[in-house]
């Protein structure tokens, strides 16, 4: 999601059932028995967009394309001139998307092939979303492909690998031997993670969002962190929208900590509850953040494993 941008991405009725037909239709190689290895099925360099935020090389029925990773998203998106190239007709789909903004995205395709590195899975639904296209993104990547793997942002090295989720639990940290914090995740069941963070010594939870350029939170979930309207170092930044309905704010917050790492002065946008009206009322951690981290998503564990990005 762009910075200042309203997500209101969430499935329509019943769309949980498209997560599932995707899933069942996308493949990896089978690994081997649970021996304590992990297993890497695909390695893929990342490509940083004008804005920071990361994109990976994918394959639609064999024509290259760069999928921004979007953990904070639902299905796979790409735009129309991809699916032209392609040589697919969109399709009105029976249940659509509310993407971002609350623009319904209602036209699909059926990829014959969808790959990722050496992953291959038949037959994928992707909605198409009028706005993207240009500045190196021609689609999205959701959970719903990457929550049946471990996933690993390796923002050192440049790559995000796509593990094997049979293995001994807690295994997985193989980029460093100092060690790592774990922190339980909330899966929820469109495949968005929720952990708990500390900002400036107050408990919250917060979205794990890739596809946010920054980290954001309302001004009601802002009260829960100390803050307030009136609150002195509060700072106007930005205002816009029919008769200046809809205003960003700067706050100087000190800390931000998952379970003992700490981020000094971390960026944190607040912004007006009519203007995040109808997402979820908790604090979203945006790529500005995440890619100061090492982080592998152990979905099936539901745990999250974290170093500094620059952890050897």
């Amino acid at each position: 999601m762009a910075d200042g941008q309203v997500r209101a991405e969430k499935a329509v009725k019943h769309a949980s059932s498209l997560l599932i037909l995707a899933a069942l239709a996308f493949f990896a190689p089978a690994a081997e028995a649970q021996d304590c290895k992990l297993t890497r099925f695909s390695s893929l360099p990342m490509s940083t967009l004008s804005d920071g935020r990361i994109a990976l090389p994918v394959s639609i029925d064999g024509h290259g394309a760069s999928f921004l990773v979007d953990t904070g998203g639902i299905s796979a998106t790409m735009s129309r001139p991809l699916a032209n190239e392609i040589g697919k007709e969109p399709k009105p789909f029976r249940r659509g998307l509310i993407g971002v903004g609350g623009e319904v995205l209602s036209n699909a395709i059926h990829a014959d092939d969808f790959a990722l590195g050496g992953m291959h899975g038949k037959d994928i639904l992707v909605f198409i979303d009028e706005r993207i296209g240009g500045a190196g993104m021609d689609g999205t990547l959701a959970p719903e492909m990457m929550h049946h793997f471990d996933v690993d942002f390796d923002f050192r090295q440049g790559t995000v690998s796509f593990f094997s989720q049979d293995h001994c639990p807690g295994k997985v940290v193989y980029w460093t031997k100092t060690g790592a914090i774990v922190i339980p995740m909330d899966v929820q069941p469109n495949g968005k993670i929720r952990i708990p963070i500390t900002v400036d010594g107050n408990k919250v939870m917060a979205f794990l969002d890739t596809g946010s350029v920054t980290s954001f939170v309302s001004m009601g979930r802002a009260y829960n962190l100390g803050v307030t309207k009136d609150s002195k170092y509060l700072k106007v930044k930005r205002v816009y929208g029919y008769k200046d309905r809809y205003k960003e704010y700067d706050y100087p917050f000190k800390t931000l900590s998952l379970d003992g790492l700490t981020v000094n002065n971390p960026h944190i946008t607040i912004m007006s509850d009519e203007t995040l009206s109808g997402m979820e009322n908790d604090l979203i951690l945006g790529n500005s953040f995440l890619r100061q981290l090492h982080i592998y998503v152990a979905y099936k564990e539901e745990k999250l494993y974290i170093t500094s990005a620059a952890a050897e």
